[in-house]
């Protein structure tokens, strides 16, 4: 190792050198379940939109983890800054990988983070790998597998922050939206742990009333976070739930997500349970009344970016 103390010379000229970032692949590729594309995005060099099935799935700068493009990623991460100290390092389970964008943030923000993914499409964290630059270590690591099984190898209390980002096409598999699989993440969750859902869904928001009724059953505090337009029922779009044993920082989490160019609404456990109505929690055995529930495969989701609309791509893609 050079010494940091050294003989005062010139002023170097040498520029800190760039990432290497690689291309985007020209062609479609096969992963083990779904057809992939990544595209560059035309305002940000350093930034790669991942499509699966046709349906835009992560954004990840290569040259900056800190930068998160999509709201519903961002509303995450605002939990994930609020419920422990700055750069505290903190237990996480991911659920899902896609292009580790969460992931990647929390080995930013909060070093010496533990994390683990869990991904069953083995094609898709070789893609990821490849082009948009994973780089796993003791700290970050990749398990493939189904998600429900390997979150019951964990003990119990193990886990700060668990994050549900899962899907087959536009729908969560059913095995990992029950009150049974939210029975097993309170189990891992330690006391005053966070578990955030990802949901997709449209009009008459079947399955996101079917995941609040679940999620409420489950824990003692819940909060949800979505855009306005899908709570009057006029767009598709992201719903995200945090829940947790603990009171959530329900206020800033509002701050947070009033902010911005895009912003979010925030409600509160009275205001879920409203939402949720006469809905009833899954239940393991009622597989076919959450697919029934679910959005149309073909639904046309554009996941919302936090950059103002001037600053897109003319003609986003998907």
């Amino acid at each position: 190792m050079r010494s940091a103390h050294r003989a005062r010379s010139r002023p170097s000229r040498r520029q800190p050198e760039a990432p290497q970032l690689v291309p985007a692949p020209e062609w479609d590729l096969v992963t083990t379940y779904s057809v992939a594309r990544v595209e560059e995005d035309p305002s940000r060099p350093s930034g790669r939109l991942l499509f699966l099935g046709g349906i835009e799935c992560s954004y990840v700068d290569l040259a900056d983890p800190r930068h998160l493009e999509f709201s519903y990623i961002r509303r995450i991460a605002d939990a994930v800054d609020l419920f422990r100290p700055a750069r505290a390092p903190i237990e996480a389970v991911h659920i899902g990988g896609g292009g580790c964008s969460l992931p990647r943030y929390i080995a930013a923000t909060r070093p010496r983070s533990r994390q683990v993914v869990y991904e069953k499409d083995t094609g898709l964290v070789e893609l990821v790998r490849r082009y948009l630059g994973l780089r796993t270590s003791p700290t970050l690591r990749v398990r493939i597998g189904d998600a429900r099984e390997r979150l019951a190898e964990r003990p119990p209390g193990s886990v700060d922050l668990l994050v549900g980002d899962a899907f087959d096409g536009v729908v969560v598999p059913p095995h990992l939206a029950t009150l049974e699989f939210v029975s097993e993440v309170r189990r891992v969750l330690r006391p005053d742990g966070i578990y955030a859902l990802n949901i997709i869904d449209c009009p008459p928001l079947r399955v996101s009333r079917t995941a609040a009724a679940t999620v409420l059953a489950g824990f003692e505090h819940v909060t949800m976070v979505t855009a306005a337009d899908l709570l009057k029922e006029r767009d598709a779009g992201n719903v995200v739930l945090l829940a947790s044993a603990m009171p959530l920082p329900v206020a800033a989490l509002g701050k947070a997500a009033r902010s911005g160019p895009l912003p979010d609404l925030v409600l509160d456990q009275a205001e879920v349970a409203d939402f949720a109505g006469d809905a009833r929690p899954l239940r393991d055995n009622e597989a076919d009344r959450w697919l029934a529930a679910a959005p149309p495969p073909d639904l046309s989701v554009s996941v919302i970016a936090l950059r103002p609309e001037a600053d897109l791509p003319a003609e986003p893609a998907g």
